[in-house]
């Protein structure tokens, strides 16, 4: 029983030092952090550009009449 019980201890411990995967997750991390990033800069990006184009065809509809 004492056998038993040593080696699933034996194999716990083995498994809490095993670092195989660990690179996957970080980097799914590290993709998961930058698109989080783009995805909150494009929308400020999108929104000055369209301010950047309304006044652009403002300008270019208050010259024509």
């Amino acid at each position: 029983m004492q056998d038993q019980l040593r080696g699933n201890i034996c194999k716990i411990k083995a498994q809490l030092l095993d670092e195989r995967g660990q690179d996957l997750v970080e980097y799914s991390l590290t993709f998961a952090i930058v698109a989080l990033g783009s995805v909150a800069g494009m929308s400020a990006v999108a929104q000055s550009m369209s301010n950047a184009f309304l006044a652009v065809g403002g300008l270019l509809t208050s010259s024509i009449t």
